[in-house]
């Protein structure tokens, strides 16, 4: 499982922009400090309070404890997807929720777009047509 720590300014809104991309907030490991949302079976994103997620970063080589003051909450984070009709859906309801349209650097057979959230963390949606990237057939199993 891939857990993806975030900072964020307001929980109930940012849990409300990753609803509106499609995502599950899973109740089961929420707090006061922190929201679960459930991205995929093996990939799970926590929003955090700044405080919350300055006490996982740990105190730096000198003793004294990471304040909230010492977040600086930007982060980069691909996640691909079946198809490029998901990576557009995905993308148009992360805009439509409050999303910030991103440059995305599209190479051969990737389809892809870029938004940042409303706390300015980076989100890549990648959808690798296979078909494209090693040509009809040449996805046989080897044996």
């Amino acid at each position: 499982m891939v857990i993806v720590n975030l900072p964020v300014r307001d929980l109930l809104a940012s849990a409300g922009f990753y609803r509106a991309l499609g995502f599950a907030v899973d109740e089961e490991f929420c707090e006061v400090e922190a929201v679960s949302v459930r991205v995929s079976g093996s990939v799970l994103v926590m929003l955090l309070s700044f405080e919350r997620y300055a006490g996982f970063l740990g105190a730096p080589d000198d003793g004294s404890p990471t304040r909230p003051d010492d977040v600086h909450p930007q982060s980069l984070t691909s996640i691909s997807t079946a198809t490029a009709a998901e990576v557009d859906d995905i993308y148009a309801r992360a805009l439509a929720a409050g999303g910030s349209p991103r440059a995305f650097v599209a190479q051969g057979p990737v389809h892809g777009r870029s938004f940042a959230d409303p706390d300015g963390h980076v989100w890549e949606l990648v959808h690798l047509d296979l078909e494209v990237a090693v040509g009809p057939g040449d996805l046989r199993a080897s044996s």
